[in-house]
């Protein structure tokens, strides 16, 4: 997993790199290597809780609280970064449809595009948004100041929500049996 995501961010890397705006034709590859992400991040997760959860085998070393905790923030990370990439590909058609006012809809709603005086009227979301959006999703297992308004984005939410919450329960849990008292 870790080869597949280093690749898929050298080529996001890759992609960021030129000058200006990321051209639109590059969003299908942007989105689809997004998914890879998500995919290879949610497959570690899998990994660890099926190893958490499964017993030692005889002769083997369980793993340690330091390895425990060390997998279980890597995968929270990674888990909101991205997810936050993921969320500002997608909401309202995108960075450069949002840019220029392309997109009738957004999948998000910020509290500065619902009441006036919390920001400059042309405000539009930026990816610090977005990745905080993650961030809360994960901590808190639900948005905290910003609602997903679309199908796509509550379904996107409620994966990211599940990766995580499978993820601290089982870890975690784990960790505390482990600890000594």
């Amino acid at each position: 997993m870790p080869a597949i995501e280093a690749a898929v961010v050298l080529i996001l890397l890759a992609v960021a790199a030129k000058p200006g705006p990321v051209p639109r034709a590059a969003r299908p590859l942007v989105l689809t290597l997004v998914a890879v992400l998500i995919v290879a991040n949610t497959g570690a997760a899998v990994r660890l809780v099926a190893l958490v959860l499964r017993s030692t085998p005889e002769g083997e070393t369980p793993p340690t609280v330091t390895q425990l905790l060390v997998t279980a923030v890597t995968l929270l990370a990674t888990n909101i970064v991205t997810f936050g990439l993921l969320y500002w590909q997608i909401d309202g058609g995108g960075p450069d449809a949002r840019r220029v006012g392309a997109a009738p809809y957004p999948d998000f709603q910020f509290p500065q595009t619902d009441n006036e005086g919390l920001a400059p009227p042309d405000w539009q979301p930026r990816f610090p948004d977005h990745l905080y959006l993650a961030f809360t999703n994960v901590v808190a297992f639900s948005p905290t100041d910003t609602l997903p308004l679309t199908h796509r984005a509550k379904g996107l939410m409620a994966i990211q929500s599940m990766i995580s919450l499978a993820v601290l329960v089982v870890v975690l849990s784990r960790v505390i049996n482990i600890l000594p008292p």
